[in-house]
């Protein structure tokens, strides 16, 4: 079992995107979602904010495999991901993998987003303190 601190964001239809995305998301493993928050957007040019929160899985996945399911939903919501450009252009979902359960992990999230740090942090120790037992 791998625990992953991982984040989503959308600026196209978001609420109704991360609805779905969150239904998609749901087989792949234990999730718990931070509150979603309304940001302005970074490193790209659109009049359209960004609807983005972190979450924590508890899943069978590895990193890759993980991430590749991310992809598939990202392109199952309408994302080009075989845009070279897709990254600088508005999306309705980005679902990232920030990292494996550490301290360190903490300190890779997007300063918009650090307030939901506090609501995640005791979840992810007892998640991981669960598998590191179980094992």
């Amino acid at each position: 079992m791998y625990v992953y601190l991982c984040s989503m964001g959308a600026n196209l239809a978001p609420e109704e995107n991360f609805a779905k995305a969150r239904s998609k998301l749901t087989p792949l493993g234990e999730i718990h979602y931070s509150r979603a928050v309304y940001t302005k957007p970074v490193d790209i040019d659109t009049e359209h904010d960004f609807l983005n929160s972190l979450f924590v899985i508890a899943t069978q996945l590895d990193a890759e495999v993980l991430k590749m399911a991310f992809n598939k939903i990202e392109t199952e919501l309408g994302r080009d991901r075989d845009d070279p450009e897709c990254s600088k252009k508005d999306r309705p979902m980005d679902i990232d993998i920030l990292g494996a359960i550490d301290e360190d992990v903490w300190e890779s999230v997007p300063a918009y987003l650090a307030s939901a740090i506090p609501s995640l942090q005791p979840i992810a120790q007892r998640l991981t303190e669960q598998e590191q037992v179980t094992l």
